[in-house]
């Protein structure tokens, strides 16, 4: 019975994704750009913006969206990373 119960319960983990088994969607990291190729939901909208704030934060700089262009399915999203002087000049 515990047998089971565990095997179920690894199943469920798998299932979700599993701790730290987020998927990276990074495909280029040039300069002061990153570009990411990601599916078309707000969850890893939300997913690749963390990412280019971290990517940008230890560069000291702020991670500003430049597009996002989408179709039904995908995503190609760029991100710059600007200093905070810079910043008015990227966001009215």
């Amino acid at each position: 019975m515990l047998t089971r119960r565990l095997f179920f319960a690894a199943i469920l983990v798998l299932a979700a994704g599993g701790p730290g088994c987020a998927a990276n969607y990074r495909i280029t990291n040039q300069e002061n750009f990153v570009t990411y190729d990601r599916p078309f939901t707000a969850a890893t909208a939300e997913e690749v913006r963390k990412d280019a704030d971290s990517i940008c934060s230890h560069r000291r700089q702020v991670a500003v969206q430049i597009s996002d262009v989408c179709n039904l399915t995908r995503c190609f999203t760029n991100y710059q990373c600007v200093t905070k002087a810079e910043l008015p000049t990227f966001v009215p």
